[in-house]
């Protein structure tokens, strides 16, 4: 079932990607966004899932695996928690108290998906609305 899902998936992608590229009334730097916001979006996305990783710097880590003293950030033994969707980085101390680690980069992150979804999504409805024009 999950690979019917990715091919359905990337042939509404290539269609909607078609549409876009052939919508006549956009301006050319609209049809092409699609081509830097998605590698922009997708190093954005990387550098918020390595955000919490305490082996690329043990010494400055951002989630401390020593336990630190009350009252400072949190108390209690610390784990850092990457979500891949939505994108989330965070550390979570026993007490509950939660320390976001790439807040810009989450902004970022979806900045680039709506200049992603919004052009492709306007390419599917022209392909939909105008499936000749696909035949250029």
């Amino acid at each position: 079932m999950t690979l019917l899902t990715v091919f359905v998936g990337l042939v509404v992608g290539w269609v909607a990607l078609r549409g876009l590229l052939v919508h006549p009334l956009l301006p050319v730097w609209v049809r092409t966004s699609v081509f830097w916001t998605v590698p922009l979006g997708a190093l954005t996305w990387a550098v918020i899932m390595t955000a919490d990783d305490a082996t690329l710097f043990p010494e400055t880590a951002p989630c401390p695996r020593v336990p630190m003293r009350e009252g400072i950030l949190g108390g209690g033994e610390v784990s850092g928690i990457s979500t891949p969707f939505p994108p989330r980085a965070y550390c979570r101390w026993e007490d509950g108290t939660v320390y976001d680690l790439a807040p810009g980069a989450e902004f970022l992150f979806w900045v680039f998906f709506a200049m992603t979804v919004v052009p492709l999504g306007t390419g599917l409805w022209h392909a939909l609305r105008r499936p000749t024009s696909l035949l250029r």
